[in-house]
C-alpha cells in the first residue's frame, strides 16, 4: 500500500514536471507529444485510431466480416459492377487536379497506418467474367496491423495505430521522428535539396549520382524496383510526380523563409532559424488547408474560437478507412505536363499508371513546374461511384502482373477495420438511416446497380454509400461524408494547441500575413511559373487566366446573390471611381460563354444578369470583371 502510494506520488511529480515544460514550450515537438498538456499523447505518433462508430467484427473484437456469409459481396464484383469507368466525367464544380493532390498531401500529413506482415486477406477473388484480371486469381491485400495489445476480447477490440502525427503540422515536409527530421536538415536552418532545387535523393550527399546512403530514412516503393528515390518527411512521397511536386514546393518555401530569417536576424543559430521557418511554413499549410482547400470543396467549419483541450485530434477509423478515401474517385488518368505558354511539353503528358513510384519523371520534365501548370489546367474527375482504370485495374502494375484494384481494396479495408454498414455509420454519427436506394442517390442508374449488388440498403458498404449519396448544396460530396470530414478537420484545428491562430509565438502581424498567403503565393515565389489563376483549386485554361501586373493583388470584393441561382443573379461589387469594366463568364470547363461591357459607378454597384434564363447547364461559373490591369472574380453556381 505504502509502495503504491509512493509510486503515485512519483508519477504525479513526473507528470507535473512534464506539463510545466510543455506549457513553456515554444515549438511543437516533432512527434506531436505534449501538444495537449492534460493528455500529452493525443495526436502524437504511434497512438490509437479513434472510434466514433461501433466496431463490427465477426467475433465481436477481431475477426473481420468479409464473406458472403455476412451478406457482403466480393469487393472485386462490386468494383466491376459499380465503379467501372470508361470516359472522363468532369467535376461539376470545376475543381482542378490541385484539389485531389493537395488532399493526398494532407492525408499523408495526418495519417499512416501500417500493414500487418502476416495477416493476408484472400477474399478479393477475381470473378469468372472479369475483363481485366485472370479469373480465380486473388487480388492481394494485407490487413492493417493491430495496435499491440488490442483485439483480445470484446472489452478490448482490435484497433489500429497512427504512425505519424495527426496534426496538420507539416510532418510530410519535416517528418514525425527525430532521425528522419535530422537527416532532412542541411545547415543555416535549411532543409536538404539536390540539383535543380529538388528533394534530396537517398545518397550520401543527396545528389543523384552519389553513392546510396544506407542510413537514409525508409521510403515506400510499392513497385519494388527503385534503387534511388527522393527522401521526404513522409514515406509515400514518391508515389506520383504530382505529390513529389507538392513536397518539393514546401521544402523550397522553408528554405526561402530560412534565408529571409537569417538575413533579418544575423545572431540566430541554425536551430532557431529552422524552427521559426518550420513554424511559418506549417502555418501557411494550415491556412491553405482550412481557408482555401476545404471551402473549395464546400466544407465550412464554425468560426475559430480558440484552442479546446477537450477536443481529441486523433484520426478516426471511419475517416481514414472510408470517408477520406474520397480522392480516389477524383483522380485523372492523364497527368498534364505544360510549359509557361500553357502548351504540352514536347515529351508529352504521362499516364498515371506509368507514373507510380517514378521520381525520374520530375527530372525528365526539367522540374516541378510542368506538373503544377498541368494541375491548374485540368478539371478533376467528378466525385461519384466511378474510378478510373489507372487505380482500379493498373494500381502499381498491370492486371495479373502485380496490379491492384483500389476500389476493391477500399471496400475491403472498411470491412477489415471493423466498420459497420453505411446506414450503421449514419446512425452512429447522429444521422437518420436512409430507407431505399432511390433515397440514397438521385441517379436512377446507380440506384438500380446498387440494388442488384446489395440485398438491401442496410448492407451497403460505407465507402460505396458515401460516394453514391446525393451531394449537399454547393459541395463536392453528400451529408454523411460532409459530417465526418468536417468533424475531423474541426478536431484537427481546435484540438491543436499550436494551430497558427492560437500559437502565442506567432505575432498578430504574422497571423495577418499567414491569412493573406494563398497557395498561389507559395507557388509563384518558389517556381518559374509565369501565370497561374489566383484560386488554384478551380481549373482554368491558360488563355483564360487574367493577366496583368496586379495579379497578386486580386480584388475579391464581388459578391453574388442569390447563389446558387436558377435564373437571375445579382453581383454586388465596389469600384473606386466611375469606369467601364469587361465581364467574361466562364463555364466549368474554362470556356468563355458570355462577354459584355458593364458601366460601374463610384462606390457599391449591383449588377443584375439574366443570362441564366438561357439554357445553360447546372454547375459552377466564374464571372471575371476586368478593370484595366485589375480584376475581380466571383463564383456563381446554377442549380
Amino acid at each position: 500500500m505504502e509502495r503504491d502510494m509512493q509510486r503515485k506520488i512519483v508519477l504525479t511529480l513526473l507528470l507535473f514536471c512534464a506539463l510545466t515544460v510543455t506549457q513553456g514550450q515554444e515549438y511543437r515537438s516533432i512527434d506531436g507529444f505534449n501538444n495537449n498538456p492534460n493528455n500529452p499523447e493525443l495526436g502524437a505518433t504511434h497512438t490509437p485510431i479513434a472510434n466514433w462508430t461501433k466496431l463490427d467484427f465477426a467475433d465481436g473484437f477481431n475477426a473481420p466480416k468479409l464473406g458472403e456469409e455476412f451478406n457482403r459481396p466480393n469487393p472485386r464484383y462490386i468494383s466491376n459492377k459499380i465503379f467501372a469507368q470508361d470516359d472522363f466525367i468532369p467535376d461539376f464544380m470545376n475543381l482542378s487536379d490541385y484539389t485531389w493532390v493537395f488532399g493526398q498531401f494532407i492525408d499523408h500529413d495526418i495519417t499512416l497506418v501500417e500493414n500487418s506482415t502476416f495477416e493476408f486477406l484472400d477474399n478479393v477473388t477475381v470473378p469468372d467474367d472479369d475483363q481485366w484480371f485472370p479469373p480465380g486469381q486473388i487480388i492481394p491485400m494485407m490487413r492493417n496491423a493491430a495496435l499491440e495489445g488490442t483485439g483480445t476480447s470484446p472489452d478490448n477490440p482490435r484497433r489500429s495505430a497512427n504512425l505519424i502525427t495527426a496534426f496538420i503540422d507539416g510532418s510530410g515536409i519535416y517528418g514525425s521522428d527525430e532521425l528522419r527530421a535530422q537527416w532532412l536538415r542541411s545547415d543555416k536552418g535549411k532543409l536538404k535539396v539536390s540539383e535543380g532545387n529538388l528533394l534530396p535523393w537517398n545518397t550520401i550527399d543527396g545528389e543523384f549520382n552519389s553513392p546510396i546512403d544506407e542510413s537514409s530514412p525508409f521510403m515506400a516503393d510499392d513497385t519494388r524496383i527503385l534503387k534511388k528515390w527522393f527522401v521526404a518527411g513522409d514515406i509515400r512521397a514518391n508515389e506520383n510526380p504530382l505529390l513529389i511536386a507538392f513536397h518539393t514546393l514546401f521544402v523550397r518555401e522553408h528554405n526561402r523563409l530560412a534565408e529571409e530569417l537569417a538575413n533579418e536576424n544575423p545572431s540566430w543559430d541554425d536551430e532557431e532559424i529552422y524552427q521559426e521557418a518550420k513554424k511559418m511554413n506549417t502555418a501557411y499549410l494550415q491556412n491553405i488547408a482550412f481557408n482555401e482547400w476545404l471551402p473549395a470543396m464546400g466544407v465550412r467549419l464554425p468560426e475559430y474560437q480558440g484552442y479546446n483541450d477537450q477536443m481529441d485530434p486523433s484520426i478516426s477509423n471511419v475517416f481514414s478507412a472510408a470517408a477520406f478515401r474520397l480522392g480516389h474517385t477524383l483522380i485523372n488518368g492523364t497527368i498534364l505536363r505544360m510549359d509557361n505558354k500553357g502548351e504540352e511539353l514536347q515529351i508529352g503528358n504521362v499516364s498515371l499508371r506509368d507514373a507510380y513510384f517514378n521520381p525520374y519523371l520530375i527530372t525528365l520534365a526539367n522540374g516541378i513546374e510542368p506538373y503544377f501548370k498541368g494541375m491548374g489546367t485540368q478539371t478533376q474527375q467528378n466525385l461519384d461511384c466511378r474510378v478510373i482504370d489507372d487505380v482500379r485495374n493498373f494500381l502499381f502494375g498491370a492486371p495479373g502482373q502485380g496490379g491492384l484494384d483500389l476500389a476493391a481494396i477500399n471496400i475491403n479495408r472498411g470491412r477489415e477495420r471493423g466498420l459497420g454498414s453505411f446506414n450503421d455509420i449514419r446512425e452512429d454519427i447522429g444521422l437518420p438511416r436512409i430507407g431505399s436506394f432511390e433515397a440514397l442517390t438521385e441517379s436512377a442508374e446507380d440506384a438500380t446497380v446498387l440494388s442488384t449488388v446489395y440485398e438491401s440498403i442496410d448492407m451497403v458498404d460505407p465507402w460505396v454509400g458515401m460516394l453514391a449519396e446525393n451531394k449537399r448544396p454547393n459541395a463536392l460530396f453528400g451529408e454523411t461524408m460532409m459530417n465526418i470530414v468536417a468533424r475531423q478537420f474541426r478536431l484537427l484545428r481546435d484540438g491543436d494547441r499550436f494551430y497558427f491562430e492560437n500559437d502565442p509565438s506567432i505575432t498578430e502581424e504574422q497571423k495577418e500575413e499567414i491569412k493573406n498567403t494563398s497557395f498561389h503565393n507559395i507557388l509563384m515565389r518558389n517556381t518559374q511559373i509565369d501565370l497561374m489563376q489566383s484560386n488554384v483549386f478551380v481549373a482554368m485554361k491558360h488563355g483564360d487566366i487574367p493577366n496583368g501586373p496586379e495579379i497578386d493583388e486580386l480584388d475579391l470584393n464581388a459578391v453574388a446573390y442569390p447563389n446558387p441561382t436558377s435564373s437571375v443573379v445579382n453581383v454586388k461589387l465596389y469600384s473606386d471611381n466611375e469606369k467601364f469594366a469587361t465581364l467574361r463568364v466562364f463555364d466549368y470547363m474554362g470556356r468563355t460563354i458570355a462577354t459584355s461591357s458593364v458601366h460601374l459607378y463610384e462606390g457599391d454597384n449591383v449588377v443584375t444578369f439574366e443570362m441564366f434564363r438561357n439554357n445553360y447547364p447546372r454547375g459552377l461559373y466564374n464571372f471575371v470583371f476586368n478593370f484595366g490591369d485589375k480584376f475581380s472574380v466571383v463564383k456563381v453556381i446554377k442549380e
